[in-house]
Formats: C-alpha cells, structure tokens, sequence
C-alpha cells in the first residue's frame, strides 16, 4: 500500500521541526551549552542534564521520522536502492542517541555515537548521489539533490582545509541535511496545489 505524498511530506516536515524544538528546549534549558560552540550532540552527552529526553526526542524520535521518510520517498519515486540509502541515515541519527562523553572520545560508547552518524551520512551521501543520476526522474528534483551534495562536500572540504572549526562544520551539516529535508517536504505536502494552480492558468 503507498502512501500518499502528502503524507510523506508530513513525516519529513514533522522530523525537521521536532529537532529544532527539541534543540531550542533543551539547549536554552541548559546554562552550559553554547549554540555557537557546542557540539549538538553535548545535550545528550553522558552527564548533561536532561539528556536522557534529549535523545530520545532529539535522536530517536526525529531517526525513526526520517527513516520513513526517506524509506517512504524513496517507494515514491520506484527506487528500492535509494529507499535503502535514503533510511540508512535515519537509523544511523537514531543511533546517536548512545550518549558520548565529552571528555573521553575514545570510549566504545563514544565512537558507536560517533560511527552512528558518520556511516548514517555517507549513506544519505550516497542516497543523494544516486538521486541526482536518475535520468527518470524531473529535473529540478535531480538538481537539488545534486545540489545539496556538492554543498555538502564542501563544507566538509572547508574543515579539512581549515577555512572553519569542526563545530561550524556540524552546523552546516545538519542546516543542509534537514534543509533539504524541509524543501522536499514541502515540496510533496504542496505538489497537488501548485500542479493545480499551474493548470488553472494553462487554462486562462
């Protein structure tokens, strides 16, 4: 049975607003946590206050969103391959709700939250890839997609080279992931009223 587009869109948009709100909350209720400096990842940090909800909202929460999401749009648009990549990611940023320690990085639980996320993006990376070379599938959809991955590789390329810090770097991440995101939530929650408001004026 598949699901409506609409749908699809409402569990993205739904995945992108519960993480704002959920970083918003916990991150002003935290004194010691810098939105400038701080990792997103400190809120559920082993001994941060709160961060058993952090992650569960936060992570879980918006992970298992984003897995069907992204498992769903890939059913969408008939690609089992790109469905796979797409939801590897959702469940790799559920994982990271296994709390790190900030002060001992090279603690098993630390790299199983460091590895969640790092193997989760390359899939999404890959996701993307494949998306953008899908002759089948409309241009703009294509563009975006391939789009998001060069500005993705980018800024990763921008850390190595040292243009900007580690911290800059996972803003910029996660602001592309869930930008696009948000744009193709967008896109499938309000397809049918724009593709009928572009035959009303074909017809005029």
């Amino acid at each position: 049975m598949r699901i409506k587009e609409k749908n699809i869109g409402i569990l993205g948009l739904l995945s992108v607003l519960i993480l704002i709100a959920t970083l918003l909350f916990f991150g002003f209720s935290n004194t010691e946590f810098s939105f400038m400096n701080d990792f997103i990842s400190k809120l559920g940090a082993k001994g941060e206050p709160n961060a058993f909800w952090f992650n569960l909202f936060g992570f879980i929460t918006v992970g298992i969103l984003l897995f069907a999401f992204d498992l769903t749009y890939g059913n969408l648009l008939n690609d089992k391959l790109l469905s796979v990549l797409l939801s590897l990611f959702g469940l790799g940023f559920a994982f990271t709700a296994i709390p790190i320690d900030m002060e001992l990085s090279r603690t098993p639980v630390s790299k199983a939250h460091i590895v969640a996320i790092c193997l989760g993006l390359a899939f999404w990376l890959f996701g993307l890839s494949r998306l953008g070379c899908n002759r089948q599938l409309k241009k703009g959809i294509r563009n975006r997609a391939n789009i998001t991955a060069t500005i993705l590789v980018l800024s990763i390329i921008g850390l190595v080279v040292g243009l900007w810090s580690m911290p800059v770097t996972h803003r910029l991440i996660f602001g592309i992931v869930f930008g696009w995101t948000a744009i193709t939530s967008f896109e499938l929650i309000f397809k049918k009223e724009m593709n009928k408001k572009n035959y009303v004026q074909h017809r005029v």
